[in-house]
């Protein structure tokens, strides 16, 4: 069979693939009953939802009637060589870098991550998980207004038109929606501003 659509073929590998993950992630896990529901039923559920859609994409890109070369994303050698060394110093030196310091792990493991996104995607894939990342570790120190504000304002700035009235207004909407549906209507513990302490 020849592939016709190269978009399919990849969004439908990468879905099978993350689906298939989540259900052989969770089966040491009790599945449980529809009823009483064990930790491993909802990801399993979800990720075999999740590979039949991407059995079903993967199998348009065979018979889509919309032609799409196969080689979508560029690939960046010299990326995929720092991402490779990266992951192999954050792995292997795991306990020497713990011991300097917690935190100097996660960040070699994000910026492994950041690297691998690189090396395929656009510029702007990879300044959107670089910012994502700066979230997760800003959300605490910072509190949820300034963190949402970091993470708004620096995606906008990843794509190719930045607005900045726009990216205001999404701001403030975000920024609203998480404090009282998170904050204050689920009550989860986060801070609202940075603790100065």
């Amino acid at each position: 069979m020849k592939i016709v659509n190269g978009k399919d073929l990849w969004a439908g590998l990468m879905f099978l693939g993350l689906g298939l993950g989540f259900m052989i992630a969770s089966k040491n896990y009790n599945m449980g009953t529809a009823v009483r529901m064990g930790p491993a039923y909802f990801p399993s559920l979800l990720g075999g939802m999740l590979a039949i859609l991407g059995g079903m994409v993967l199998l348009r890109a065979f018979i889509s009637k919309i032609p799409h070369p196969i080689r979508v994303f560029p690939f960046r050698s010299w990326v995929f060589v720092a991402f490779l060394a990266v992951s192999a110093i954050a792995y292997w030196g795991a306990a020497a870098i713990t011991a300097i310091h917690p935190v100097l792990h996660q960040a070699f493991v994000a910026v492994a991550l950041v690297l691998f996104f690189a090396t395929w995607g656009p510029r702007s894939l990879a300044i959107i998980m670089l910012i994502t990342v700066v979230y997760g570790y800003a959300l605490k120190p910072l509190g949820m207004v300034i963190a949402t504000l970091l993470l708004i304002f620096g995606s906008a700035a990843g794509g190719r038109e930045f607005k900045f009235k726009e990216v205001t207004y999404l701001f403030i909407v975000l920024a609203l929606f998480s404090v009282f549906g998170f904050i204050k209507g689920l009550g989860l513990p986060f801070n609202i501003w940075p603790e100065w302490n």
